[in-house]
């Protein structure tokens, strides 16, 4: 076997074994809510960059670090139990009713996260589409309640939550 060969067959394998345990799977959360108000009005109660809490009952608090509401802007957002997330908001789009921010750190073990929330519809009836993607930690050693399946399992549940409660928000 020559030397390119072998490079190739020896490449195959590393990168073979590199993924064989799912530690760099992208994962994708994807979650929609109907509701009955208008796009207009469901945009405006999930919009708030700055008050994250207010449609999303999971969260305690906002603290807007740098930036207001602009695209750029960095906040920090606080658990009910107490954790810390830094995020940053990536694009925004009042007249398309969407925004996208990504993760800068968080407790949770999971990286590279970019999420869209978007508000189609028309007349009084809307839906809010809520969709991330995101890769477990590599360095993590996953157990039950850290792996893939985990991760969407708690992505998945807080989305929901949020939803549940952005709906009755804007309905009332």
């Amino acid at each position: 076997m020559n030397t390119l060969k072998l490079g190739l067959v020896v490449l195959g394998l590393t990168a073979t074994s590199a993924f064989a345990d799912g530690s760099w799977n992208t994962l994708q959360t994807v979650e929609t809510i109907n509701v009955n108000a208008s796009p207009d009005a469901t945009y405006a109660v999930v919009s708030k960059w700055d008050a994250l809490e207010s449609w999303c009952p999971a969260f305690a608090s906002t603290v807007i670090e740098s930036g207001g509401n602009e695209v750029g802007s960095v906040r920090a957002i606080t658990l009910k139990d107490g954790p810390t997330f830094t995020e940053e908001l990536l694009a925004s789009d009042a007249a398309g009713r969407s925004y996208r921010y990504k993760i800068i750190d968080s407790p949770l073990p999971i990286v590279e996260y970019v999420s869209t929330v978007r508000v189609i519809g028309s007349g009084s009836k809307s839906s809010i589409i809520w969709v991330a993607s995101y890769k477990r930690r590599a360095a993590d050693n996953p157990t039950a309640e850290s792996d893939d399946q985990a991760m969407l399992n708690l992505v998945g549940g807080l989305y929901k939550a949020c939803l549940g409660n952005a709906k009755k928000v804007a309905e009332q």
